[in-house]
């Protein structure tokens, strides 16, 4: 009889690195079923999917505790499945507001539970980090600074045990060689795919956008659309496409919400190079390519919203700087909570300050384009930032991460390690 398992990720690059993880483990275990909380990746996987990702992908502490009622019938629901289906393992991947809780009740039920791309603990204060370890049996780790990490939290009674796998960005798709026009210079801007941080970083980027183009007449600016953003929100990326837009014209559009983006699209400014560049990006070789990799393998220069995105652009080793603009309450919270110096994952894999970080008020246009200025113009700034970018995929252990992860976790369940 085939092995259950359950499955949990609540947001799009979760969902991603489980369906990888799912094709990986069903190589080793052909008739393993999945069953559990997922997107479109994961159920063209094989997920049975018992909750899909509408309304999971929320950041933010106080835009969490907004959506209370809706997380805690999901969970209870979600857990009754688990009593139901009695599966042979929970496997956990990142979101960790949600799953840690989850995997703690689960454990009650005599159920291993298996964590994979683990809540980044490191970055708050340890007391989380040993709560986890109360109740995780295994963590498969993507960053080598983890293991050690985690390994000063095990005791008797605190026994999870961390393995390091590698990151499984490196599995994805090379990004195909795509020439642009020739001709101007190009920046390249992603601004996230969670609605309510899109808008609050988006518009700064396109003003900003707007005013480096006073020094750099011909700049040509990429800007990623995620598909669900509401159409009144990802309205503001049109004025990119004109001529002669001045940045104190640009405001919050005033159009009723209307459903969202169906497709993930690249919007092209000004509108003489949307021109020539219009269908470029449409081409079958670039679908499965994730915008995060394609903008900024064609850029001089990109602003990257926080996350692992940043890893993604900064693997394509061209210049770059990484934003964060949060809720206030949201941003108050992670200020008392948070113990690192740096933000991006870039910085942090690197272990020093490579790329500039922009947070909070410091999301403003002047910024963003003092920014693309020195992206663009500043010989020794770029070449220093090309270097310390040439270091990530060492860093980051290599490609098969998804297969070891898989690997690791059956034989952890056989009783072979």
């Amino acid at each position: 009889m085939p092995s259950t398992y359950f499955i949990l990720a609540g947001e799009a690059s979760g969902d991603m690195h489980a369906a990888k993880l799912i094709e990986a483990w069903k190589t080793l275990e052909p008739d393993a079923r999945f069953v559990g909380m997922g997107g479109p990746k994961m159920a063209a996987a094989g997920l049975e999917v018992a909750k899909d990702l509408d309304g999971m992908q929320v950041v933010g502490f106080w835009e969490v505790a907004k959506k209370y009622g809706f997380f805690r019938s999901v969970f209870y629901t979600l857990l009754d499945r688990v009593k139901q289906e009695r599966p042979a393992a929970l496997i956990c991947i990142d979101y960790p507001g949600f799953n840690l809780r989850f995997a703690k009740e689960v454990r009650k039920l005599g159920i291993p539970c298996l964590y994979y791309i683990v809540p980044q603990v490191w970055a708050w204060k340890p007391k989380r980090a040993g709560q986890m370890a109360e109740y995780i049996d295994r963590a498969y780790c993507v960053f080598d600074f983890e293991p050690p990490f985690f390994d000063k939290f095990r005791t008797p009674q605190r026994k999870m045990k961390t393995v390091f796998v590698g990151h499984p960005i490196l599995d994805q798709p090379k990004v195909p060689k795509l020439e642009l026009p020739p001709g101007p210079k190009t920046v390249s801007f992603l601004p996230g795919s969670r609605q309510n941080e899109f808008f609050s970083i988006s518009v700064p980027c396109v003003t900003g956008f707007l005013v480096a183009r006073g020094q750099h007449p011909n700049c040509r600016g990429l800007f990623s659309l995620s598909a669900g953003i509401p159409k009144w929100k990802a309205k503001v990326l049109d004025l990119v496409s004109v001529e002669d837009v001045r940045g104190p014209e640009l405001r919050e559009t005033q159009l009723s919400p209307e459903e969202g983006i169906t497709t993930a699209t690249i919007k092209v400014g000004p509108q003489s190079q949307a021109a020539i560049c219009d269908g470029l990006f449409q081409s079958e070789k670039f679908r499965s390519i994730s915008h995060a990799s394609l903008l900024p393998s064609v850029s001089d220069f990109s602003v990257v919203k926080s996350g692992t995105s940043t890893l993604e652009a900064g693997l394509q080793g061209n210049p770059m700087c990484v934003v964060y603009k949060g809720g206030t309450i949201s941003y108050a919270i992670a200020r008392l909570l948070v113990d690192i110096p740096c933000f991006s994952l870039v910085n942090i894999v690197l272990g020093r300050y490579a790329v500039p970080e922009l947070l909070q008020s410091e999301v403003n246009p002047q910024r963003i384009a003092a920014e693309i200025e020195r992206g663009l113009t500043d010989r020794k700034y770029i070449d220093a930032q090309r270097a310390a970018l040439a270091e990530l995929p060492g860093k980051l252990g290599g490609p098969g991460a998804s297969k070891r992860a898989a690997q690791g976790m059956i034989d952890f369940l056989k009783g072979k390690e």
